[in-house]
């Protein structure tokens, strides 16, 4: 709201010495600059492009935009540096946020027979893993997870391998509109070679840049979550609970902004992590719901390429949301997002240790045994 404000006034102060052009105290008036007087720049780069202003704005106005913008400007003139920058340089030489080869993007998957796109050309689905899931350790897990229960269900699904790419959507959160649009259309032409249609991703960054980037570009996709995938399995009869161990204790979940409020998905996790902890005697009392959910979710503090940046400990986002969570009572916080799985593991062990992050797909490959 602050940030709406100060450019309103900044604005009618120029429409003002626009108007007194030419006269002795139009010249005489100082011209107030938008970076640093107007907009300070930790203001600029504080925003996690969680849309919640956007959401309750009852003028609908966009902050969102109007600051990424901003951060356009600034990445054009060369001002952004540390570890975003950083990220920004290594997702333009190896198409990832952590500069790795492409050659080992699919590492993550051996011993599992996971086939490619090229491997397998007839297949129905494909899995798009993203980054986090290809090169962070941790994601990894929550990766191998979906992919037993891919084929325990008997999935036609390939992956891209090495020829997947960053989908961008930190690059233009960040501000590098060039970076993110070259890794976008080297993307879609991939996705067109293989006559791609229906995508499935762990991660709801990607799935927003995938349906709501990647269409203005001619990029036109059936983009689900995984959760989604998963709950349409059990539906279908493809994966059955029945016989296996509940999952045991009590859960919370956590929402990611970019599916809950973004896109509205919020359900379909929650039915799994019900259906996971399911037994003859069970309800859904099991999960218990933050004060702040759905699409009235509390932000992890990574989106806007928060994730990339250096925080001050005792500004962290993530405790925060991690205290939320914990107040619950839960012994495990179940998220469905690998942006997520970071922060609030992170959030969660700065205070305790007798509780686990789990992503929903992982939850439910341990209650059935995978």
């Amino acid at each position: 709201k602050k940030v709406v404000q100060d450019l309103k006034r900044l604005m009618t102060l120029n429409l003002t010495q626009h108007a007194a052009r030419g006269t002795q105290a139009a010249a005489a008036s100082p011209q107030r600059a938008l970076h640093s007087e107007t907009i300070q720049i930790e203001t600029l780069w504080a925003c996690t492009t969680c849309n919640a202003c956007a959401q309750v704005c009852p003028v609908r106005i966009d902050p969102v935009t109007l600051l990424t913008d901003l951060r356009r400007n600034r990445v054009g003139e060369g001002a952004l540096s540390g570890t975003a920058a950083t990220t920004l340089r290594r997702m333009q030489s190896s198409g990832n946020p952590w500069g790795l080869p492409a050659a080992e993007r699919a590492n993550w998957a051996d011993g599992l027979g996971v086939p490619t796109a090229k491997e397998n050309p007839g297949f129905e689905v494909l899995y798009w893993v993203g980054c986090a899931g290809s090169y962070d350790r941790r994601a990894q897990r929550v990766a191998r997870a979906f992919v037993k229960l891919l084929k325990q269900a008997n999935v036609n699904f390939a992956i891209l391998g090495r020829e997947e790419k960053c989908t961008g959507d930190s690059a233009r959160r960040l501000g590098d509109e060039f970076l993110f649009q070259e890794l976008a259309q080297e993307n879609i032409a991939t996705l067109a070679r293989y006559h791609v249609r229906q995508i499935v991703t762990p991660c709801p960054h990607c799935l927003n840049s995938l349906v709501k980037d990647y269409a203005q570009f001619g990029g036109n996709y059936e983009v689900i979550h995984h959760t989604q995938f998963l709950e349409r399995l059990l539906a279908e009869g493809r994966l059955k609970v029945e016989g296996a161990a509940p999952a045991s204790g009590a859960m919370t979940y956590h929402d990611p902004c970019y599916l809950a409020r973004v896109h509205g998905i919020h359900q379909s996790p929650r039915a799994l992590l019900q259906a996971a902890s399911a037994n003859s005697n069970a309800t859904a009392s099991d999960l218990h719901e933050m004060p702040r959910n759905r699409e009235k979710t509390f932000c992890c503090g990574a989106g806007g390429g928060r994730m990339w940046m250096e925080e001050d400990p005792k500004q962290r986002v993530s405790t925060v949301r991690a205290k939320e969570a914990l107040a619950t009572g839960a012994q495990t916080v179940a998220v469905g997002c690998p942006f997520c799985l970071t922060m609030m593991t992170d959030g969660v062990a700065a205070q305790t240790d007798s509780a686990r992050v789990l992503d929903v797909a992982e939850i439910l490959a341990e209650r059935l045994g995978l």
